[in-house]
């Protein structure tokens, strides 16, 4: 009787501890208390975004250099759309230069699974506008699957992932 109860527990813990791994973003060099809740919540609510079939349809409305729809990169990640973001590693970098201008919230390399966070920014822009940081997020996510920039540029992007997921 007691091994069918430690099963159980085992069993149980097993499937929360998958959860909260797979919900629960992975920040590096975040000192604002604040800034790392609301990239935790920028993520929930990116990934809530993308379990609606219409905004995943992003996955295949763009490609990667050599032509394959990003749908095809997920699916082979063996990630949902959804569950996408616990591959990925955010990291606060708001002394980069990319962030110095004061216009960027978020920005990564083409492949690469290390989300960089202009902290300031993004914290101010979550508590203005939540669905802002949640798009950018998606947006970051396209470029991790390996969705390069210029052709379309940053703007036709965050347009696009506005357009399928913003509602």
């Amino acid at each position: 009787m007691w091994h069918r109860r430690a099963l159980t527990c085992a069993l149980v813990a097993g499937i929360l501890a998958g959860r909260a791994s797979a919900q629960t973003p992975v920040l590096f060099g975040f000192v604002e208390a604040d800034t790392q809740f609301a990239v935790r919540r920028a993520v929930e609510g990116a990934a809530a975004r993308l379990a609606r079939p219409g905004c995943q349809d992003l996955f295949t409305d763009f490609t990667d250099a050599a032509g394959q729809h990003l749908s095809t990169t997920l699916v082979a990640s063996g990630k949902s759309p959804a569950d996408a973001f616990a591959v990925l590693r955010f990291f606060e970098d708001g002394a980069a230069p990319q962030c110095r201008a004061g216009k960027t919230l978020a920005f990564t390399q083409t492949g690469s699974l290390l989300i960089r966070i202009c902290g300031p920014q993004f914290r101010h822009r979550f508590m203005q506008n939540r669905t802002t940081t949640e798009i950018i997020l998606i947006h970051e996510l396209l470029h991790a699957l390996g969705l390069g920039e210029n052709p379309p540029t940053s703007e036709a992007i965050t347009e696009q992932v506005a357009a399928r997921c913003g509602g």
